[in-house]
């Protein structure tokens, strides 16, 4: 906590703005550039005096790297707009096909919701999702940042469901500029480092010019939870969220049921458990009101895993353009990055459960002795396998190659036009090192003495050959394996995705009309894109699992502990065509300054799905001078993507309760693409209102209203769900639901017999959405000469804020309704305060975000015992320091992230937490106090 005196001094402190006006026409130009004309995102229509009724926040990138000095995708996320978002925060710290980066989403509405731009043109897919790491686009030389906050499927085609977030680059960059920065945590860990320069020139006596950039960053991450309080608590919600048991949070956790060693649960020592290859007392731990769960004691936990994971990438950019004559120039560019982490994960692993067979040359004598008296053949045990998973390290890595290639120019003087071709691939790679191979693990496990006294693999007598080189394994406590036995059980496995884009399009837009009020100016656009993917991969979960000559217990549920992916691929093609119209209706009348209506329509056609239809409308009232209203209504889509239609299988194990038997057990889930897939349709609405009061210079402010609804969305239904049990059930077996649950007798049968051998994730165009609420920007900016004459400098007041108290989810008709708003997987209230000043060549940045109370359940129903979140707030600071040395712009700066080394809020999951992040808050900093020094340089 802080004292009252802190926050009056760094309230007294101010800072330039975040964020410019809610709808800019214009962003302030970088030094050394120069910029002709400014297209506003959220419309394809280049107007003299036209401006769009749909919301647009527009961020210079100079402004977002003052408040995050690491990536600009970052400081995007600072803004209330944003949540939800996949950060490396965030991500790739668990077992699954999830590549670790920065992945915007608006609204937390999902970011394959929100479609990226760059210069105003699609973005290749990075990520098997479908979706667009920001941390690939070359940043160095992004001049500015457009969000557009509405619909604009019909303009910008599928995906712009909640939104638009446009990357514009200075392609008129002149100069040289480089910058370098270093940065640590104050408690010492977490090394980042950063540098990149860019460079432009003009050639060919002003006809050509050249832009290029490169840039290289590299952070370590966080490498264990034990370096962080609220991960190193190892915190889980105890009970069952019932009023008569209902969950509360409990640190110190562990897994009752299964030790790091080996828990013997059946056999004459049942309950003892291996340390160091040897028999010892098993204590429990102290019960709770989980079964399984207890607090304190030799159970197993999680233990020595990354919080936030490294990351990597490097970026090369150029890009030449070229007058062909005064009317009309050409352009190519080219694009390559390469980004990356490495990472490992421990889990209770499939496959922990094991049976041990008497006569194990590895067991202790009197362990062994206990199974010859009592005359038990064998005996099972528990075991987390801490020690084979953390030799596991998942090394990912995403290229991407660009190349974009085009013509534009004017025609009829007030006509601009413009035509281009893309090509676009990116391949993410995925290597598992140390992946463990069950068949051999099995092979090598059940170890015995050939007749010569020799420890050998059982296999090896029974069938020889069948298992060539096998290395019997020692599982009785932690690190008793041989480096040959690893070596033998675990493989490298892979698989990589490649996703290509074709993209051809040509647009045209000005004025064909000079109306009572103003022009008529109209835009159009074709396009068309043709999208492959392929994926490969080393570890396919449809292989069949051979286990002939090896005696085992429980089977495992799949080849190998992680990375199952099966090989597939697929490819579809969409062409489309819009039309887009802004018509000034009245101009100077009583009471109507100006009043202006805009509409887009857009077809498309899709080859995979067949036809689609978008379309928007928009208001403009300008009642005096100083006030605008607006109001948008559109009809958006967003088109399944290729990872939604052909994604191989992936497998995972599952422990279900199933209500159709009564039993409980283990079983394997399996998930794909859907081919018959069919576009999502959504329609929002905004109405808002500008005020930039002529009585108040320097005042402006702005309030938005939206309401999002979509309808045939898709989603990810499963089989393990309790819906879909439900469902199932209530429909005595009728339901095409019940596809989702495989198993081996009739529907009518209700026996242990009949558990499901299987299920089934899928995706389906059955989801309903909802969201609603509104953003607020305020700002001020003033010379603080307006309050006495003797004070230097300018200050600069910037007040962002959204309200969203409903995020609803249904994922079919009969499924429960989910509001996520206000809980732990969306703050309702979110809002940043940035207060600066600049006098000379020194300035200071103070930026305060808010996030608001939660509720701790998301689901209906669920009890907590715990009170609700409080609201969270932390601080940064930026100081930076302009100098000019041997005629060359310089400019020092200091930044000090969450300043006051807020903690994160717990937010567990209700079971036992088998990854990092479950153990913090995903919207709250897991850092802490972070410092950042670095210079840029500007010739």
């Amino acid at each position: 906590m802080y004292s009252k005196s802190a926050a009056t001094l760094f309230g007294g402190i101010s800072f330039l703005a975040l964020a410019t006006a809610a709808q800019a026409q214009e962003a302030r130009p970088t030094q050394g550039s120069e910029v002709e004309s400014v297209v506003v995102t959220a419309t394809r229509i280049q107007s003299s005096g036209f401006t769009a009724p749909t919301p647009v926040t527009v961020a210079t990138a100079q402004q977002l790297s003052q408040t995050t000095p690491s990536n600009i995708p970052e400081a995007l996320n600072k803004l209330p707009i944003f949540a939800g978002s996949t950060t490396t925060a965030n991500s790739g710290t668990g077992p699954a096909n999830i590549y670790t980066g920065n992945f915007l989403n608006l609204r937390s509405m999902g970011s394959i919701r929100t479609l990226i731009l760059l210069d105003g043109r699609r973005v290749p897919a990075t990520a098997t999702s479908g979706a667009v790491d920001t941390n690939t686009l070359p940043q160095m030389l992004v001049q500015r940042v457009d969000v557009v906050t509405g619909g604009a499927s019909a303009v910008y085609g599928s995906d712009a469901v909640t939104g638009v977030v446009n990357f514009v680059l200075d392609t008129r960059f002149k100069g040289f500029k480089a910058n370098v920065q270093t940065g640590i945590s104050d408690r010492g860990d977490a090394p980042a480092s950063k540098f990149g320069f860019a460079g432009g020139t003009s050639l060919f006596g002003g006809r050509g010019h050249f832009i290029f950039s490169a840039e290289h960053y590299q952070s370590a991450g966080i490498k264990r939870n034990e370096d962080r309080e609220a991960s190193a608590s190892i915190n889980v919600y105890q009970g069952a969220g019932t009023a008569q048991n209902p969950y509360s949070l409990m640190p110190n956790a562990r897994i009752s049921t299964m030790g790091f060693g080996g828990l013997v649960t059946s056999g004459p020592f049942t309950g003892q458990q291996f340390v160091n290859g040897v028999l010892r007392p098993f204590n429990p731990g102290t019960s709770t009101r989980t079964a399984g769960l207890s607090a304190g004691g030799d159970g197993a936990y999680l233990y020595d895993s990354p919080v936030r994971p490294p990351l990597r990438y490097d970026q090369v950019f150029g890009r030449f353009e070229y007058d062909l004559s005064d009317n009309v120039s050409g352009f190519m560019q080219l694009s390559w990055s390469e980004s990356g982490n490495s990472n490992y994960h421990q889990a209770a692993t499939p496959g922990s459960t094991f049976t041990i067979f008497s006569g194990n040359p590895f067991l202790p004598a009197d362990a062994q002795a206990a199974l010859t008296a009592g005359g038990a053949a064998s005996f099972t045990m528990n075991r987390y396998m801490r020690d084979l998973s953390l030799r596991s390290t998942l090394n990912q890595l995403v290229s991407s190659l660009g190349f974009t290639t085009g013509l534009k120019g004017k025609v009829f003087d007030n006509f601009n036009w413009e035509a281009y071709y893309t090509h676009g691939e990116v391949r993410v790679r995925s290597r598992r090192e140390n992946n463990t191979y069950w068949p051999k693990f099995y092979a090598a496990l059940d170890a015995v003495r050939d007749p010569s006294g020799k420890i050998v693999c059982r296999v090896d007598l029974t069938n020889p050959g069948l298992y060539p080189g096998c290395k019997p394994i020692n599982m009785f406590g932690e690190l008793n394996q041989s480096a040959e036995a690893l070596d033998y059980v675990q493989d490298t496995t892979w698989f990589s995705v490649l996703n290509k884009m074709e993209n051809f399009a040509a647009s045209v837009s000005g004025d064909v009309w000079q109306g009572w009020a103003g022009p008529l100016s109209v835009a159009a656009n074709f396009e068309y894109r043709q999208q492959s993917m392929q994926q490969a991969s080393t570890a396919n979960p449809n292989d069949p699992i051979n286990l002939t000559g090896i005696r085992i217990g429980a089977l495992p549920r799949s080849t190998w502990i992680f990375d199952l992916l099966a090989p597939q691929a697929g490819q579809n093609s969409v062409w489309e065509v819009s039309g887009e119209a802004a018509l000034p209706l009245l101009v100077d009348k009583t009471f109507i300054k100006r009043f202006d209506v805009t509409g887009a329509l857009r077809y498309t056609q899709y080859s995979s799905s067949g036809p689609a239809t978008t379309w928007k409308v928009g208001l403009n009232y300008v009642p005096f001078d100083d006030l605008r209203l607006r109001y948008t209504e559109s009809r958006d889509i967003r088109a399944p993507t290729l990872a939604d239609l052909y994604s191989g299988d992936t497998v995972s194990g599952v422990a279900l309760n199933d209500p159709h038997t009564g039993r409980t057990g283990n079983t394997l889930l399996r998930g794909g693409g859907n081919s018959g897939l069919v576009p999502e349709v959504s329609r929002m609405r905004t109405v808002g209102a500008v005020y930039r009061p002529s009585w108040f210079s320097g005042f402006q402010m702005s309030v938005d209203y939206f309401n999002i609804k979509i309808k045939n969305g898709i989603a990810i239904i499963s089989g393990s769900s309790v819906d879909v049990l439900r469902e199932c059930e209530n429909s005595g077996g009728t339901s095409p639901l019940c596809a989702l649950i495989v198993r081996p007798l009739p529907f009518s049968d209700r026996s242990a017999a009949n558990f499901p051998t299987g299920l089934r994730n899928t995706r389906l165009n059955v989801a309903e959405e909802n969201t609603h609420g509104f953003d607020m920007e305020v700002g001020y900016r003033f010379a603080l000469a307006k309050l006495a004459s003797s004070l230097p400098g300018r200050v600069d007041l910037r007040l962002l804020y959204t309200h969203q108290p409903v995020r609803e989810l249904q994922q079919f008709a009969t499924s429960t309704l989910v509001n996520s708003a206000g809980t732990t997987a969306l703050a309702a209230d979110r809002g940043s305060l940035s207060v600066g000043y600049e006098a000379g060549p020194i300035s200071v940045t103070w930026l305060a975000r808010y996030s608001g109370r939660m509720q701790r359940a998301e689901t209906p129903g669920l009890v907590y015992a715990d009170p609700p979140f409080p609201s969270y707030v932390t601080h940064d600071l930026n100081v930076s320091y302009n100098f000019r040395a041997a005629g060359h712009d310089g400019e020092a700066y200091f930044i000090v992230n969450n300043l006051f080394d807020k903690d994160p809020r717990v937010s567990p999951g209700p079971n036992f937490a088998a990854t990092p992040g479950a153990n913090t808050g995903a919207v709250d900093d897991i850092m802490g106090r972070y410092f950042t020094v670095g210079l840029r340089l500007q010739y």
